[in-house]
């Protein structure tokens, strides 16, 4: 059942992935709450089958200072989060991204961070990374086809301070343990990467790191570019 879930989660159903990942998480041994969990899972995809991606082709308005992007113009973007301490067997965060073109949603991911962090910064970094790496691998591959941006891709991020650090080579006591590896990012800020701060209530990438009211995970698949056909 879970598995079934798990290739519509990764394919065409990003609004799954979150509650599909935490399945996956406890499949081996799974309890009883969790096993009516799945189902209705499975009832809510059947129930919103006429739900999907949709690539509108309308172009994204991302700021760039005073100016927006050229009418008709179309760049990759991506949002990146974490819901901090919300593993509570373990004290590991749920990180996750979603990179958007065209209107819709290209790549996503929602997964347990593999390491704990001490803070909501700290995780928000973590999520920060792992949205750039495939912000880098999605630009190559656009401009294999033929359709690169020569302008970095702005990412997305509501955690002010994980932003500052990002920008910021000055280490301090809150992050000097932070391990090497996560500042990668910084190595590509201004050259594939902008980083911006978003709004809470404009961020797409709440729905793949958190379970939302009804209403705030709707107003979540139309970030990401689903609609009812």
């Amino acid at each position: 059942m879970v598995g079934s879930l798990n290739i519509a989660a990764n394919h065409t159903r990003p609004d799954i992935a979150f509650a599909t990942s935490r399945l996956a998480s406890v499949v081996s041994r799974p309890s009883h709450e969790q096993l009516e969990a799945a189902k209705r899972l499975v009832r809510y995809v059947s129930a919103t089958a006429s739900v999907g991606l949709e690539y509108s082709g309308v172009r994204q308005r991302l700021q760039r200072g005073a100016a927006d992007v050229k009418s008709g113009e179309m760049l990759l973007s991506c949002y990146t989060g974490a819901s901090f301490n919300s593993v509570k067997a373990d004290g590991t965060s749920i990180g996750g991204y979603v990179c958007l073109l065209g209107g819709g949603a290209v790549s996503w991911r929602s997964k347990k961070q593999n390491e704990v962090g001490l803070s909501s910064c700290e995780t928000e970094y973590m999520a920060l990374h792992h949205g750039a790496k495939e912000v880098v691998w999605l630009m190559r591959l656009l401009e294999e086809l033929g359709v690169g941006q020569e302008e970095p891709t702005v990412v997305f991020c509501d955690n002010e301070s994980a932003v500052k650090l990002a920008k910021n080579a000055c280490l301090h006591g809150l992050t000097k343990h932070i391990r090497p590896k996560w500042h990668w990012v910084r190595r590509l800020l201004d050259k594939e990467v902008r980083l911006e701060i978003v709004k809470t209530h404009q961020q797409a990438a709440d729905i793949f790191t958190k379970r939302l009211a009804e209403a705030d995970h709707w107003k979540g698949m139309k970030l990401a570019g689903m609609s009812v056909h």
